[in-house]
């Protein structure tokens, strides 16, 4: 891990609001999901968003750009285009940012980050979910589910529609 990682890590500790309670909800309990994706994942995200869309759960994008504006992708599902100017220098989201992805309740946030990747690790941690899923092992994950190079974001999403589809519903 590099020193701006060590630094980044320290800071997203010093920001993280109080956890609260694991949350494991079922398929059919879900009424919003956010993504956080690179650029380069989007179109691996599509049949997931369908497949939302069809059992009515909104799904919000946040797309994690490193290009130039004028280059950014323009999909046709209801995305938030991250570039550098929402990060600070140590890859965290400017505050904005996070009240934008917070400002209505989510069910369930999924990282298609890598553990490396400091800004989706950010995002994970900072913004409010009832249960957090990532591809790789971390506290800040109430599931996690492991993937090796050859499973791309698509088959990734598969696997998670899957496992929440195993959980059983709780009655409250």
């Amino acid at each position: 891990m590099s020193f701006i990682q060590h630094i980044s890590n320290w800071l997203i500790s010093k920001k993280e609001t109080t956890k609260s309670a694991k949350q494991f909800l079922n398929w059919s309990q879900l009424s919003s999901v956010v993504l956080i994706a690179y650029d380069h994942q989007l179109s691996n995200c599509v049949d997931f968003i369908n497949v939302c869309k069809k059992d009515n759960i909104h799904v919000l994008v946040a797309i994690i750009f490193e290009g130039k504006p004028e280059h950014a992708p323009r999909p046709d599902f209801n995305h938030l285009i991250l570039d550098k100017k929402q990060f600070t220098l140590f890859g965290l989201p400017k505050d904005d940012v996070i009240h934008k992805l917070s400002s209505k309740p989510i069910d369930v946030l999924i990282n298609l980050g890598e553990a490396k990747q400091v800004k989706a690790f950010a995002l994970s941690k900072l913004v409010p979910a009832k249960c957090k899923i990532g591809s790789f092992q971390n506290g800040a994950f109430e599931m996690t589910i492991n993937s090796d190079k050859t499973l791309n974001s698509s088959d990734y999403l598969k696997q998670v529609i899957v496992y929440l589809n195993m959980i059983k519903p709780t009655t409250k």
